[in-house]
């Protein structure tokens, strides 16, 4: 096999060093890839922070990646170039053993009973979140990130730090937003912030380790302390942190930007907004609201996952092969760099019916538009990599959407159209500003 894998793929030559970071930081992606697509078929390589890789476009790819030849890829040296100084050993970045390992402890606090207890945790902290709205005006999107990092802070951590509350929200902001920049590390850059807020979360974190080991809660960060693996295995402290801030990171941000979403699309289809709130009156009529009522909102996860489909707070996924692989008659050596462009996948007209309407209907029993093309449909990843909190996501997602339109109803001006940033997570612009109404 040829040493170059990126040599005969087609491809428009790129800027040195920026390469094409700056139309995928601020352009839509998706756009491009289309375009792409058509000049240079189902391959074409691009260049993103300084590192060429080769996009993925035929549908029946992501299948042969992420599953099929899962074990021939990996995910840490793919995101290093990126994340590697602002979450290293998030499991992102972990491949083989070591992720199984660490994996396999990690799952142990998102098992049924350790998710029961963080429902109950959950269900006073939205009751409190919701009655603490009114009948105003309101940008979701930060409304939301405030909201999702106080659940996070008390579920996960068992924290209440009303003072350190927007320090830690403006951290985890800064890291993100940092994985998206040119990586200067130079005090007032982008990427510099990022660096100094990781280093804050550090030592916040560490100041409560001792404490947490020697007196464990229920929440998320006793449970990572005392974890066991099934070799017998324990994190150290520096594992316990790195794990807890890339924890925090997707359980705020990702969640946030997912309600943000949904909050829009229900502004634009008012049938849904009804549909969701015969649910959520039914919901909170019941004596007993646990995993499995809330699994029971048939209409409020068709909702969410037409919402995760649109605007998956991913818009892609990253490996590299770490052995030569075959794709038919295409052959990539070791160390090739690929590109899985999920956010592309769940909009292509070749695949989904009408994909720019929001049709939560799709994913009903009878449609199951999901299944015409295996792991094109992937908002929380797929196979060895699969998000591992993603139950955990939803069942926060659903509560706190029943509990609002028990009380409101979500309005925006009959023009507006949401205008999203999708790199590095899909979030608006203008933060979503729109109305909540109290309910007749």
């Amino acid at each position: 096999m040829s040493s170059c894998p990126y040599a005969k793929v087609p491809g428009k030559p790129s800027l040195p060093i920026v390469g094409d970071t700056l139309k995928f930081i601020f352009s839509d992606p998706n756009e491009l890839i289309r375009s792409g697509r058509a000049k240079y078929g189902d391959l074409y390589k691009v260049n993103v922070f300084n590192q060429d890789s080769i996009l993925l476009i035929k549908p029946d790819m992501t299948k042969w990646a992420l599953l099929d030849h899962a074990k021939d890829f990996n995910s840490k040296e793919a995101w290093d170039n990126v994340l590697k100084d602002l979450f290293p050993n998030g499991l992102m970045l972990m491949d083989g053993e070591k992720h199984k390992s660490h994996r396999s402890i990690i799952a142990e606090v998102f098992k049924n009973a350790p998710m029961e207890g963080y429902l109950k945790m959950m269900i006073p902290l939205v009751d409190e979140f919701v009655t603490g709205l009114s009948n105003s005006e309101y940008k979701m999107f930060p409304l939301y990130k405030e909201w999702t990092i106080k659940v996070a802070l008390k579920v996960f951590f068992g924290l209440n730090p009303k003072d350190e509350l927007k320090d830690i929200n403006k951290a985890i902001t800064n890291i993100v937003k940092a994985a998206a920049s040119l990586h200067i590390n130079l005090p007032f850059t982008t990427y510099g912030k990022g660096i100094s807020a990781r280093k804050y979360l550090i030592k916040f974190f560490s100041d409560l380790i001792e404490e947490r080991r020697e007196n464990p809660g229920e929440d998320l960060f006793s449970k990572l302390c005392g974890a066991v693996g099934d070799d017998g295995e324990k994190f150290s402290d520096e594992e316990v942190i790195d794990h807890l801030i890339f924890i925090l990171m997707a359980a705020h941000d990702t969640t946030a930007s997912t309600l943000t979403s949904l909050t829009y699309f229900l502004t634009k289809h008012e049938n849904w907004q009804d549909k969701l709130r015969a649910e959520a009156l039914q919901l909170y009529s019941t004596e007993n609201i646990n995993q499995k009522t809330i699994r029971g909102l048939e209409n409020t996860d068709l909702a969410v996952k037409e919402t995760l489909r649109i605007y998956p707070p991913l818009t892609s996924i990253t490996r590299v092969t770490n052995k030569d692989v075959s794709y038919g008659d295409l052959h990539f050596p070791k160390g090739t760099h690929f590109s899985i462009p999920i956010s592309y996948f769940q909009q292509a007209d070749d695949i989904w019916d009408n994909p720019k309407v929001w049709d939560p209907e799709r994913f009903n029993k009878e449609r199951k538009e999901d299944r015409k093309c295996p792991y094109t449909y992937s908002p929380f990843g797929a196979g060895l990599h699969h998000c591992i909190g993603s139950a955990f996501a939803e069942m926060l997602i659903n509560l706190t959407i029943s509990k609002m339109l028990q009380k409101f109803r979500f309005e925006v001006s009959e023009d507006y159209e949401i205008p999203m940033k999708a790199v590095p997570l899909q979030e608006p612009k203008d933060g979503l500003p729109m109305t909540l109404k109290f309910n007749a």
